[in-house]
């Protein structure tokens, strides 16, 4: 305990109380609705537990060298980065961890702090009560990400490289495993690797979503966390429609002499634009110069602050008269 005190920057005496009231030092960040019709919570720590998140982040996780197959909340790799692992695919499977963060219980958590690391018990347990919530991984906490990365480091790394030697490429976006072949995949072969990852994860405490169980070839559109991938990954003819339609709205708004309401539009349509452009080039940049004109328009209109004048009105005072007064 006395090397993370010094690891941190707290003090030992600090960490024990904080971590024995950590359960009660987050607040609900959001609620969404997920297509399921049920509600997935994200949480964020109050100051005193976020600012030793941080700490353990930058002293600990943030020196962990994650393998590529590992794309979730990691620097340098996003969904774009687990879909080109699966570019050019026959075939993918999909599999989605039902209930992935709440499922990943302190124990889980507790044997990543004592058997990836090597921590002392008293320092794995007390790791491990800072990074949970009533027991189990919160989302949205900043530690959260790279933890439930880890939470399979005894045996995913030998499922990898087996897969590997018989072609088959294996990755997991947080909560999403994607299983690909460039060739294609028997059908014995197929009910092998499903049969790892639900071992996988059965051994672990968890078990698959069966509704989002999917095997997608070449037949079809096949997609990695949700883009295309039978070449390059792409956005679907859908997806690139809504993003027209936006900068469509954008334009529509600005003509009309809404320029509030366009300045309002401006960032989220930047947003969805550039995101575009990472995977339909030509597309995005002529969209970019759309929006380029919008922007540059609203640099020349002025910024008008609207406020009251004093309006003389007539208002009923008492019973016998009428009095001015200003509204």
């Amino acid at each position: 305990m006395a090397a993370l005190s010094r690891a941190l920057g707290v003090t030992a005496e600090q960490l024990a109380a904080v971590a024995a009231k950590a359960s009660s030092l987050y607040r609900v960040a959001d609620k969404i609705e997920k297509a399921d019709g049920t509600l997935r919570e994200t949480f964020d720590a109050k100051p005193v537990l976020k600012d030793i998140h941080r700490r353990i982040k930058l002293a600990i996780l943030d020196r962990v060298r994650f393998p590529n197959y590992l794309t979730g909340s990691v620097k340098g790799q996003d969904y774009r980065t687990n879909a080109l692992l699966h570019r050019n695919s026959k075939i993918l499977i999909s599999e989605d961890i039902q209930g992935f963060f709440p499922s990943t219980t302190q124990h889980l958590v507790e044997e990543v702090w004592s058997q990836f690391f090597g921590f002392s018990a008293d320092v794995a347990q007390c790791l491990a009560a800072l990074c949970t919530k009533d027991g189990a991984l919160p989302q949205g906490a900043i530690t959260s990400p790279h933890v439930a990365n880890l939470v399979f480091w005894r045996v995913e790394p030998a499922i990898h490289a087996e897969m590997a030697s018989r072609g088959i490429r294996y990755s997991r976006y947080v909560d999403d495993v994607c299983i690909s072949s460039s060739t294609g995949i028997a059908h014995i072969d197929k009910q092998s690797v499903i049969a790892v990852v639900y071992a996988m994860l059965a051994r672990h405490g968890y078990s698959a979503k069966r509704s989002k169980h999917k095997i997608l070839t070449a037949s079809g559109r096949i997609t990695a966390t949700k883009l295309g991938v039978n070449g390059d990954p792409s956005l679907s003819g859908q997806q690139r429609g809504q993003i027209r339609a936006a900068v469509h709205k954008l334009e529509l708004t600005f003509a009309t002499g809404a320029f509030s309401e366009a300045r309002a539009l401006l960032p989220s349509v930047i947003g969805r634009v550039s995101m575009l452009a990472r995977f339909h080039s030509t597309e995005g940049q002529a969209l970019k110069r759309r929006i380029a004109f919008i922007r540059e328009q609203l640099q020349l209109v002025p910024m008008v602050t609207k406020r009251k004048n004093s309006i003389d009105v007539v208002v009923p005072v008492g019973v016998d008269g009428m009095s001015t007064v200003p509204w």
